[in-house]
């Protein structure tokens, strides 16, 4: 590539599509993330000075000030000198001129089907912004903003560039829990700045749920003073986020939960719940009972008085109702609600529901309001102007674009989840289905994954051929990646697939009948039994090229069962970057390595030029474990053994960390959440860094296994030396534990690579690993698997 730069001659020379793979090292000011539709690089770099010369045509001028100030906000953070800006005059040359088509008279707030497109082109003569509306000219300084870069004189740099722009998916959002554990208002401020600087356009604001109602109503008081712990957001709190979300190019869209998840609604009007009795604020996690009585006239008086309220304060086109896990047990022991099923000839809770989101859509149309729900409202009856989200999978959102109904996906985005960031950058709305030849299958399974809370998740398993198809419980049959076949030798399956709990890998001994899968990196036994007849196969429903345009986008989810401020950012980002980019750039954008190298360095642009929290947020939580009264010496070597620590541990994946709670007794509002592994990063790079030289050396480069030795024996250094300060620090003691596992994965890891050197054979060491892991622990030692991995190979 650097060859390649050295003939460029301007804009002439080379456009990179997003699909083009490009070494990060090299264009660290090209480590952008969404990355752009289009790329000229030019031969040359254009140093500003620390006193911009502005011209702005079609800003009205409080964005021109917010998006000025931020900009130069982010290059004075860059450099570590101050930045500022002034506007030009006809005697001054220019430094930055951004030109906006449509002129924006008074503050404009954003609405679904914007125009976000914009070119940026940078050369010797300054930054020229040209856009059709100020939300794509926005969108242009925030990809200024990630290409800048500070030279030894503490200059802002920049490349000569020419970009041309625009998003996939018209609908990129964050859904955010403000219910669970309450959300301050700074916090929420500074996920809307992170979501701008990826170029997101949605904050899906999750209001109120059966823990607490956080939205203030002057119509309804006690909804706020009796079922939220004073902890909600006053009308002119939402005002404010309102309009600083304007000023980013982010729309607003509040939800209100109905007719489920009512109980904080029950704590402060018992007589709107089915079953009218006194109700407590509910602390803990999960479905429960109570729900509004839709049988009663006056609960259709408080949803109207309710949204006339809250559409005045929110200006989005669009209402979320929820509508999500609905229990009718109130519903149908009802006296009131089986009369009117009887006059209206329902037949089931599902029938129930979709009578009263009837009404509500009336209500909500009456606001000049479009309303969304969970994919649990879909149903019939239900109106095509609604807007399904589907949180069931993408059976269910083809379901519904087959149906007609438009849609948003948010299976796969779930990042309250710890996931891996390359799960989520697979996750795409339109989702190619690989071709299956249908001969007879070879070979055929049941199996059962036993969850640690829930219902049991059945499957179905086929070989065909060289192909796998999975059945996961009702959804249709996928096809699996196969890693390995049975062979004459062995019998060992290994398959991927992604699914909605994660990326799956099952590993089975189809003699044996036994085997595990992996929910990203926890891992669960299964029950395999031979299968006497297989189901016929389905896939799920292609979408016409008309049935696609319904999928509007897709939204992140950041519920907050396991979060608080203290650790929001840890777990948003810096994943949601290449969930952004997933719904902004091309859809051949799928190069997982270079992603992740892209991701590292925004990850360090988030930190220190955005002011995203997620490093700060894990140093901070390390810092408060430890013992104040310890020496400055023996606290910063704690600080550093946990440091290390968190090199090799990630949090267990999927919900296994909320069902362990559950299982403990600690699945609920008022649990701690200040523990070691509420502060580890989902993903640990360094194992990630194994995982590659493992594959690099079973592909042939022998000298990646002293990369790995390398890696070992830091960590057995650390973990030998600084072990006894666990000790010393009350908050830790119970991370003894997990060292002591910790030494030993090194002393099997190490014998490992003696194997691999022909300098052992011992056996076993596949068992002695896995071993070390059991699905009852919150913390995974995560290089357990790469390593196993080599021992079976080297073995």
């Amino acid at each position: 590539m650097r060859n390649l730069l050295t003939k460029c001659c301007h804009f002439k020379c080379l456009t990179l599509l997003t699909g083009l793979l490009f070494s990060a090292s090299v264009f660290s000011q090209l480590a952008l993330m969404p990355m752009p539709k289009s790329i000229q690089l030019g031969q040359g770099t254009l140093e500003l000075t620390n006193s911009l010369s502005v011209s702005v045509v079609g800003f009205n001028k409080h964005r021109a000030q917010f998006q000025l100030d931020r900009l130069t906000g982010h290059f004075t953070r860059l450099s570590g000198h101050q930045t500022s800006w002034f506007l030009s005059n006809d005697e001054q040359p220019v430094n930055l001129s951004i030109v906006v088509n449509t002129v924006e008279q008074s503050l404009q707030i954003p609405q679904f089907g914007e125009d976000e497109s914009y070119q940026l082109k940078i050369n010797a003569n300054g930054v020229t912004i040209q856009a059709a509306s100020v939300f794509g000219a926005q969108h242009a300084l925030s990809t200024l903003s990630q290409l800048a870069s500070s030279s030894k004189e503490h200059h802002i740099t920049l490349p000569f560039v020419k970009i041309e722009d625009s998003p996939r998916f018209a609908w990129r959002g964050l859904l955010l829990d403000s219910v669970r554990h309450f959300m301050p208002v700074e916090t929420v401020k500074r996920q809307l700045d992170g979501m701008a600087s990826a170029k997101l356009n949605v904050l899906h604001w999750h209001l109120t749920d059966d823990q607490g109602w956080r939205m203030q109503s002057k119509v309804f008081p006690k909804l706020t003073s009796q079922a939220s712990d004073g902890l909600f957001y006053t009308q002119t709190q939402v005002l404010g986020v309102i309009r600083y979300a304007a000023l980013l190019g982010i729309r607003v869209v509040p939800e209100f939960g109905m007719p489920g998840h009512a109980s904080a609604i029950a704590v402060a009007y018992p007589e709107l719940i089915t079953l009218n009795q006194g109700y407590k604020m509910q602390r803990h996690w999960g479905v429960f009972k109570p729900l509004l009585n839709i049988a009663d006239a006056k609960v259709y008086t408080f949803i109207d008085k309710l949204f006339a309220e809250m559409t005045a304060i929110f200006p989005d086109n669009y209402l979320h109702i929820g509508g999500d896990e609905v229990d009718p047990e109130q519903w149908l022991n009802s006296k009131e609600v089986q009369k009117l099923m009887v006059a209206n000839q329902l037949s089931s809770g599902q029938d129930v529901q979709s009578y009263f989101n009837a009404r509500l859509q009336k209500i909500v149309t009456k606001y000049n309001r479009i309303m969304m729900g969970w994919d649990e409202i879909l149903h019939p009856r239900l109106s095509k102007s609604v807007v399904v989200q589907s949180w069931r999978g993408h059976d269910s959102l083809y379901s519904a674009a087959k149906s007609g109904y438009q849609g948003i996906l948010s299976t796969g985005f779930y990042i309250d989840q710890p996931q891996y960031t390359s799960y989520h950058y697979r996750n795409d709305p339109h989702k190619v289905q690989d071709k299956v030849a249908l001969t007879k299958p070879k070979l055929s399974r049941t199996f059962v994954i036993k969850r640690l809370k829930g219902s049991y998740v059945k499957g179905e398993l086929l070989v065909l051929g060289q192909q796998v198809l999975i059945k996961l419980n009702n959804q249709h049959h996928q096809a699996a990646q196969v890693i390995s076949l049975p062979t004459g030798k062995s019998n060992r399956l290994v398959t991927t697939l992604d699914s909605w709990m994660g990326p799956l890998i099952f590993e089975l001994d189809l003699t044996k009948e036994l085997g595990f899968v992996m929910i990203g990196n926890s891992r669960y036994p299964l029950e395999i039994k031979a299968l006497q007849k297989a189901q016929a196969v389905s896939f799920s429903p292609s979408l016409s090229k008309a049935q696609e345009t319904l999928i509007l986008g897709a939204e992140a989810t950041i519920w907050s069962e396991l979060v608080t401020k203290d650790n929001i950012d840890l777990r948003i980002w810096p994943r949601l970057y290449a969930i952004a980019e997933r719904l902004w750039s091309s859809k051949e954008t799928t190069d997982t390595n270079n992603m992740y190298e892209r991701l590292e360095i925004i990850s360090a642009y988030a930190d220190k030029v955005v002011g995203l929290a997620h490093l700060s947020q894990q140093q901070n939580g390390f810092t408060d474990l430890v013992n104040k009264n310890l020496s400055g010496t023996e606290q910063a070597a704690s600080r550093h053994l946990l440091n290390t620590m968190a090199q090799m541990l990630e949090p267990s994946h999927y919900y296994t960390r909320h069902h362990i709670k559950y299982r403990n007794n600690e699945y609920h509002q008022e649990a701690s959440l200040t523990s070691f592994v509420d502060y580890l990063a989902v993903e640990s790079q360094v194992v990630r860094a194994i995982r590659t030289s493992v594959v690099q050396y079973l592909a042939g480069n022998k000298a990646e296994l002293e990369v790995i030795a390398t890696q070992l024996n830091h960590w057995q250094i650390t973990l030998r030396e600084n072990k006894y300060l666990l000790a010393k620090s009350q908050l830790l003691k119970d991370v003894q534990r997990i060292a002591d596992k910790l030494q030993q994965f090194v002393l099997l890891a190490n014998k490992v690579l003696a194997v691999c050197k022909n300098h052992s054979d011992e056996l076993k060491l596949d068992r002695k690993l896995l071993s070390l892991q059991q699905l009852h622990d919150e913390t995974v030692i995560a290089a357990i698997y790469p390593l196993r991995e080599l021992y079976l190979a080297c073995k």
